[in-house]
């Protein structure tokens, strides 16, 4: 694996390790959102179910954005913030800086992303 790849693999890890979505459920969001065909070795029901919920969970982490937007706990330009760090992520991990980014800078991009979030609660 070449050392972007892994790069992106570790801050993408974090990312995923901390979200409300599981590795599977990002799977098939992805594939569903490719507009590939459902995944293999899983029945068509539970396939669907597990659509279902993402599609239920996706939902409810918005009615939380909002939420939380509303009564003050994350800053109002929060979805800004979020949009400018993706981004920056992309340029990072899709550059020819990639290929220099060593395991210290990609412990700094996790870094700045935590710092970031937290930054981002008013709580």
């Amino acid at each position: 694996m070449d050392i972007t790849k892994r790069n992106f693999n570790v801050v993408y890890r974090h990312i995923i390790e901390n979200s409300l979505f599981t590795e599977r459920q990002l799977y098939i969001i992805s594939k569903r959102l490719g507009g590939t065909p459902p995944i293999e070795n899983i029945s068509s029901g539970a396939y669907y179910r597990q659509v279902k919920q993402c599609q239920n969970k996706v939902v409810r982490v918005l009615y939380t954005m909002i939420l939380l937007m509303h009564i003050g706990a994350i800053d109002s330009r929060t979805p800004f913030t979020i949009e400018r760090l993706l981004e920056q992520l992309n340029v990072i991990l899709n550059s020819e800086t990639a290929h220099t980014l060593e395991n210290t800078g990609v412990e700094s991009v996790i870094y700045v992303i935590k710092q970031l979030l937290k930054n981002m609660t008013n709580v």
